[in-house]
């Protein structure tokens, strides 16, 4: 890396920063009356590209900066239990950093601010690629901004970075910045430098100069607001003016902070070669709960809700990019996201792509270089955005949500209630008109995207930690008390209701999609037994375990609890079955595995038996290639066996793999498939580029209904009743899509 052809970087992030919070933004909607002043962010948007549609990946501070400093969606398992998780269940810390990279190739690497994503000092800065940190530890606000700004405790570091008193922290650590780009400048001159200024301001504490929070509170003084100061929307209530004056002042500090490193840039002779990026973690705090008396900081409307809500005024944000070499005074609608920022800022400083790093991370610089460097106006990413946010909070009154946007369109995911809407959010930014119901193909589209997503990453397409369960409960009963709605819980599944003998967890291939389909539980040769719901007392984890009452056993096979076939290519794959089980006496159970072959045979396969205690255990077993798929296999069928002692038994968390892969594989890119006619009533065509080599269309019980073998390329469905399924089909590859189909 050098100077001479390579550019500094500075990526300059905002804490809490709403979109409407940036005065050139503001300009964007008619939105009352003008209160902060940002000249030097606006300047920056004038000398460089204004994204109108960036967004980060999460609207919460820490799991929007695990998705920036990963490339990955934090909702990820790899992500949010790996790379920053206090568990540590990745303890080699193998996830790498744009940081990181950067500093392999030869770049000075620097820190400075708000790092919020590690939990000691193993997880700060340095840990992830930058060769100086200061002031950055596992701590999510300062407790003060003014000297000595409070210690965080033995476990952190410290915001503590000297000074005197009457110094304000945003001052300092600007001040930090400059003295590190002046020793640059002076010690290596021809090593290009990478620094990541992450201010704590415009967090709480709500604190600023005293000169620049009576400046603010004159002017709101002198406007004129109209219209009510706060109204409910869903479980929240919004703030709906910009009239807070001491946050005022903070942006104010916040603006001046850029406009002093960018001089200092001018006066180190190297503006020309510098890129700036500037971007919030999320949206402005703006919610808290019906009837709350939290004080929040500023109004993000037209957009709905702030901080921590999926909806726009959480998640949509300002990204300003200059450089010299860029395009210059243009704005862009094109949406990206904060996974992208990774693979931008590598081909920024030359460094090599690291796409299993940044899964879900699209290099957006044809937007940013002139035609004549090869930029691209026209450029739009690949892939959806998704959101999967389970994270509910009673402090800013979201709930758990999922979201997915492609094109103009934004599908909503309530999870608690299992409620879809869909956006027009080109032309509707406020989300004011659902448009779910004229437009079921979109809907169709979205859903597809966000279930393949969490099934690709093995995330559950349910709200299932206890924690977050308990607190959507309490905004959705606190919201209906107050307003008189009734919104109650729901899945969109099947319930037990006393007297079937199975609990179908996917009616309408919702509440799991690809994933196993029923459980179920087989009485057979006389023998009683239920299945049930267990009391959330006997539950391990989450909200559901099932409940087997066993009467008149004697035997295995007399009761089992299967899930149901399993339609795939395992041979020469080991098959790994895990349950975590108790009993209220020590009743005995084993796996089972029916395995159909290709060629039309079967086999059943038995492991050895467990018993159980009153303690839950986990029990497992594995079935090698050598035994049940050492030929090609059509499918499986994983079954658990009780029946030789009566009384009660309680399972959870029942798992299945093969060679460490979830039976939940990869979905295969749909765009690339056509499925037509549908709805159907006697026909369907599948077309495209590969070719499809079995395919298989099941019932919402998850009962197999029809299958063709071969170059299947039209199915006829002229004999299957009307009603919703399932097709599932294989091409070349191994690889395969799933679809709901109608037939009408």
């Amino acid at each position: 890396a050098n100077t001479s052809t390579d550019p500094n970087i500075i990526f300059f992030i905002v804490d809490d920063l709403g979109y409407f919070d940036i005065n050139v933004y503001k300009q964007l909607q008619a939105n009352g009356p003008d209160l902060y002043e940002t000249p030097n962010m606006d300047a920056l948007a004038s000398a460089g590209i204004m994204f109108t549609h960036g967004y980060e990946a999460a609207p919460r501070c820490a799991a929007s900066r695990t998705s920036i400093m990963s490339g990955k969606f934090e909702s990820r398992p790899s992500v949010s239990s790996g790379m920053y998780a206090p568990s540590d269940n990745n303890p080699e810390y193998s996830e790498e950093t744009w940081a990181k990279l950067l500093q392999d190739r030869g770049y000075e690497t620097y820190f400075v601010g708000k790092w919020h994503i590690g939990n000691n000092a193993n997880h700060d800065p340095s840990t992830f690629g930058f060769t100086t940190s200061e002031a950055g530890g596992a701590y999510g606000a300062p407790p003060t901004y003014w000297y000595p700004y409070g210690t965080l405790g033995t476990d952190h570091p410290e915001v503590l970075v000297g000074g005197t008193t009457g110094d304000y922290l945003t001052d300092k650590l600007t001040d930090l910045t400059n003295s590190f780009i002046d020793d640059h400048v002076t010690n290596n001159p021809s090593v290009p430098f990478l620094a990541m200024v992450s201010h704590y301001g415009v967090h709480t504490p709500f604190e600023a100069e005293a000169a620049d929070v009576a400046y603010f509170q004159n002017k709101v003084n002198n406007n004129t607001y109209t219209g009510n100061e706060y109204e409910n929307d869903i479980t929240a209530k919004t703030k709906l003016r910009q009239d807070h004056a001491t946050y005022a002042a903070m942006i104010k500090s916040i603006d001046e902070s850029l406009g002093q490193i960018r001089q200092n840039l001018i006066d180190e002779g190297i503006e020309d070669n510098t890129v700036i990026i500037l971007t919030s973690d999320n949206g402005g705090l703006s919610t808290t709960e019906i009837n709350g008396n939290r004080e929040l900081a500023t109004s993000n409307r037209p957009f709905r809700g702030g901080k921590t809500w999926l909806l726009e005024g959480g998640i949509r944000l300002p990204v300003i990019v200059y450089g010299p070499d860029f395009r210059q005074g243009v704005t862009v609608d094109t949406p990206i996201t904060g996974t992208d920022f990774f693979p931008t800022i590598l081909e920024i400083g030359g460094a090599p792509l690291a796409p299993m790093q940044h899964l879900d991370g699209e290099s957006f610089l044809p937007l940013l270089e002139t035609a004549a460097n090869g930029g691209n106006a026209s450029y739009t990413r690949t892939n959806p955005l998704i959101w999967d946010f389970n994270f509910a909070s009673s402090g800013t009154a979201n709930v758990s949500m999922a979201a997915a946007r492609q094109g103009n369109y934004k599908l909503i995911e309530y999870k608690y209630n299992n409620v879809f809407e869909l956006y027009d959010v080109v032309n509707d930014p406020g989300e004011t008109t659902d448009i779910s119901a004229a437009n079921p193909a979109i809907v169709e589209q979205l859903k597809t995207a966000l279930f393949s997503y969490r099934s690709n990453a093995g995330i559950g397409h349910r709200v299932t930690n206890t924690t977050q369960m308990a607190e959507n409960t309490y905004l959705y009963e606190n919201m209906n008390t107050v307003t008189g709605s009734n919104i109650q819980p729901s899945y969109g599944c099947a319930e037990p209701n006393g007297t079937t003998n199975e609990i179908i967890y996917n009616a309408g291939f919702e509440c799991w999609y690809d994933l196993d389909w029923p459980i179920r539980v087989d009485t057979a040769n006389g023998s009683d037994a239920s299945l049930a719901i267990a009391n959330p007392i006997d539950t391990r984890t989450g909200d559901t375990s099932l409940q087997v009452n066993v009467v008149n056993g004697g035997g295995y096979g007399r009761v089992r609890i299967t899930n149901t076939q399993y339609f795939d290519e395992f041979q020469g794959g080991d098959i790994v079955l895990n349950v975590y089980a108790k009993s209220l006496a020590t009743n005995r159970i084993r796996f089972q595995l029916r395995v159909n072959y290709s060629d039309g045979s079967n086999a059943s396969y038995n492991a050895t038996e467990f018993t159980t205690d009153g303690t839950y255990r986990l029990y497992s077993h594995t079935f090698p290639t050598a035994t049940a798929t050492s030929a090609s296999t059509e499918s499986i069928e994983v079954r658990l066996q009780l029946g030789r002692d009566n009384g009660t038994i309680f399972l959870d968390d029942w798992s299945s793999a093969v060679n460490g892969i979830t039976l939940s594989t990869p979905i295969f890119d749909e765009s690339k498939i056509s499925v037509y006619p549908n709805p159907a009533k006697d026909f369907i065509n599948i077309s495209g580029p590969l070719v499809v080599t079995k395919a298989y269309i099941f019932d919402i019980t998850g009962k197999l209904v029809k299958k063709s073998i071969g170059d299947v390329e039209r199915i006829n469905i002229s004999e299957l009743p009307t009603g919703i399924y399932m097709l599932k089909a294989f091409v070349e590859g191994k690889q395969y899509f799933t679809k709901k189909i109608v037939i009408e």
